[in-house]
C-alpha cells in the first residue's frame, strides 16, 4: 500500500484531536450531509495575486439562525499547516452582496502569498460550541483560478450549482472589473458507468466528441445552452485559465424518461439483467418488471425503493456532478450504494471516506485526487478487499432494505 495512504488512515485516526488547527485531521463528513443544519458551497476567482471567494450559505434547519453563525478564514501553506494565532479574518454582514430566504451570498476579496494554498474556513455555531471547517484550494492543480465566473441572468452573483439545466440563460463576467470575450468549447456527455469498488480492470477513455463548433459569447452578454454536454470556457486573452460547466436536460436530476431512468440499476443489476433492460423496447414496463420481480413485489416496498434509490441519486447530482452525472463520479457511485460517510478526511492528494463494515469493524475508501478538463476529480483506489461488503449493500438493496 502506497506511503500516503498509510499517512492519511494515520492522519485521520491519531491526530484527531487536532482538527481545530490543521486541516488534514479535520473531520469533514458535514459537506456530504445534505440534512446538517447549513449548507455552504464556493465560486473562486484570481486575478495575480489578487483573490475573490464568493460563498453561498444556506440555513437548512429551522432550529438554527444567522446570528448563530460566526464564520472567519485563514490561509494556509498546505493541509498540515497548523493555524497562525490571531490569523482568522471574520466574514460577516458587511462581506453580504445578497439575501434570499435563509440563504446569504458573501463576496470575500483577500491576497496570496506565494506559499499559500488553502484557505480554511471556520464556520462556528455560537449556541452549540461546534466547529465546521470548510477547505478552499486555491489552485486547480498548478493552474489558478480564471478571473470571471458564469453568472445568473437576472441576479449579479455566480452560479453555484455544480450543473446547468438547458435553456436556462446565464452570463459570463469578469470578477475583476476588466471585459473580455469569451471562448466556449463543448463534448458530449458520454462518460461510462463506473466500475464497482472491487473491479480493478483498466477501461479505455471515452471516445471524446466535439459538440458543433466553438462558441463565442461577449462580456455580460446573456447567454443560453441549448445542448447537453460538458463545455469549457476560456477568457479570449488567457485560454489556459478555465471555467468547466456540465449542462443537463431540463429535468435533471429528476428524469423525464425510463430510459434514463434504468441507468443507475447497473449497480444493482447482473450483467444479464442490465442489458435486458437497455435493450427492451418498452423501458416503463422492462423497469417495472425489475422493480417487482428483483426488489419486491410488495407495493409499499417498491414504493419506498424508487423514493430512496432515486432521492440519492439526486443528492449525488448536487453534490459531485463534474463532467458527468454525479452518480458516474467514484464517490456518486459509493454514496450511491453506502449513502452518508461517517467520518471523511482530506488532504492534498487524497479522501478518505469511512463507513461501518457489515463484517464488523471500519471500512475505508480512498479517492485519489486527479486534475483534468480544469476539474478537481477524484479516483477511488479500487481493490479486491472492497467486494464484500459492496456485495452483501447490493444484495441488502435487492431484498427491498433502504441502506440510509
Amino acid at each position: 500500500m502506497r506511503s500516503w495512504l498509510i499517512g492519511i488512515c494515520l492522519v485521520a485516526t491519531s491526530l484527531a484531536a487536532h482538527a481545530q488547527s490543521r486541516m488534514s485531521s479535520a473531520e469533514l463528513s458535514y459537506q456530504y450531509n445534505l440534512q446538517n443544519e447549513f449548507l455552504m458551497s464556493h465560486k473562486l476567482a484570481s486575478q495575480a495575486s489578487e483573490y475573490k471567494l464568493f460563498l453561498h450559505f444556506s440555513l437548512n434547519s429551522g432550529n438554527v439562525k444567522i446570528s448563530d453563525f460566526e464564520i472567519k478564514y485563514d490561509l494556509r501553506s498546505d493541509y498540515m499547516d497548523e493555524r497562525d494565532v490571531n490569523s482568522s479574518i471574520q466574514i460577516d454582514s458587511t462581506n453580504v452582496i445578497d439575501v434570499a430566504f435563509r440563504e446569504f451570498v458573501f463576496e470575500v476579496p483577500f491576497s496570496v502569498e506565494n506559499n499559500e494554498t488553502i484557505m480554511v474556513v471556520d464556520v462556528y455555531n455560537i449556541q452549540k460550541d461546534k466547529h465546521y471547517y470548510y477547505d478552499i484550494p486555491l489552485k486547480v492543480g498548478e493552474t489558478a483560478p480564471a478571473s470571471f465566473l458564469v453568472y445568473q441572468a437576472e441576479k449579479d452573483i455566480p452560479l453555484f450549482q455544480k450543473y446547468l439545466n438547458k435553456g436556462i440563460p446565464v452570463r459570463f463576467k469578469k470578477v475583476f472589473g476588466q471585459e473580455s470575450n469569451y471562448q466556449i468549447s463543448g463534448m458530449e456527455n458520454n462518460r461510462a458507468f463506473p466500475a464497482p469498488p472491487f473491479d480493478e480492470a483498466e477501461r479505455g477513455a471515452p471516445l471524446r466528441i466535439s459538440i458543433d463548433t466553438l462558441f463565442g459569447a461577449n462580456e455580460n452578454e446573456v447567454f443560453t445552452f441549448h445542448n447537453q454536454g460538458f463545455y469549457k470556457i476560456s477568457a479570449s486573452n488567457n485560454t489556459e485559465a478555465v471555467v468547466p460547466l456540465l449542462v443537463m436536460d431540463n429535468f435533471y436530476p429528476y428524469y423525464e424518461d425510463y430510459s434514463e431512468l434504468v441507468k443507475p440499476l447497473v449497480f444493482l443489476s447482473t450483467n444479464e439483467e442490465f442489458t435486458s433492460l437497455r435493450a427492451d423496447s418498452d423501458t416503463r414496463a422492462a423497469f417495472e418488471l425489475f422493480v417487482q420481480n428483483t426488489i419486491s413485489s410488495n407495493e409499499k416496498m417498491a414504493k419506498d425503493f424508487i423514493k430512496y434509490y432515486y432521492r440519492r441519486l439526486r443528492k449525488s447530482a448536487w453534490l459531485f456532478s463534474s463532467d458527468r452525472e454525479g452518480w458516474k463520479t467514484d464517490r456518486g457511485m459509493v454514496y450511491q450504494i453506502f449513502g452518508d460517510p461517517i467520518q471523511v478526511f482530506r488532504n492534498e492528494n487524497t479522501e478518505l471516506w469511512v463507513y461501518s463494515s457489515a463484517k464488523g469493524g471500519k471500512m475505508r475508501f480512498v479517492f485519489e485526487l486527479t486534475i483534468e478538463d480544469g476539474l478537481r476529480k477524484y479516483k477511488l483506489l479500487r481493490g479486491k478487499r472492497y467486494r464484500e461488503d459492496w456485495m452483501t449493500a447490493v444484495t441488502q438493496w435487492r431484498a427491498g432494505r433502504i441502506i440510509e
